[in-house]
């Protein structure tokens, strides 16, 4: 199995987005992620967070994630309370656990030359963005 990265999406309202599903569905038919857990969370206006899984959609929701094989439930009811607690009022989010199997050819390759990976790291989209916008502004103490 590869790395496993939660990507964590916020809308508005309650709907996940079609075209979500659609870049999604791209990665998983080149076969460059597998998805292998998806929970969703609803926060209401007053502050109250509901979660559900993807068996408890009804059917027109839950088609949208045809791409899932199986769910592993990966995620936890801390992961679920964490991540509730940042949601904005009003909106809904999906929480998508992704493989990168990907990776695990290369780590293959990297044990077959006697090497190892010692770091592997999601750098967060905000400190990604800001390097690229200026790349003349990076900590390149890593």
């Amino acid at each position: 199995m590869g790395p496993l990265e939660v990507l964590v999406i916020e809308f508005p309202g309650t709907r996940f987005r079609g075209e979500v599903m659609q870049t999604l569905s791209t990665a998983i038919d080149t076969g460059a992620i597998r998805i292998i857990d998806v929970t969703f969370l609803n926060k209401d206006a007053s502050g109250t967070v509901t979660s559900y899984e993807l068996a408890e959609l009804d059917e027109a929701d839950a088609a949208l994630f045809d791409l899932v094989d199986e769910t592993r439930g990966v995620l936890s009811v801390v992961d679920l309370e964490k991540v509730g607690a940042k949601l904005a009022p009003a909106s809904s989010a999906a929480l998508v656990v992704i493989e990168h199997p990907w990776a695990s050819e290369l780590d293959q390759a990297v044990a077959q030359a006697n090497g190892r990976v010692i770091v592997r790291e999601c750098i967060p989209d905000e400190v990604a963005r800001a390097a690229l916008a200026d790349p003349h502004n990076r900590d390149d103490s890593r």
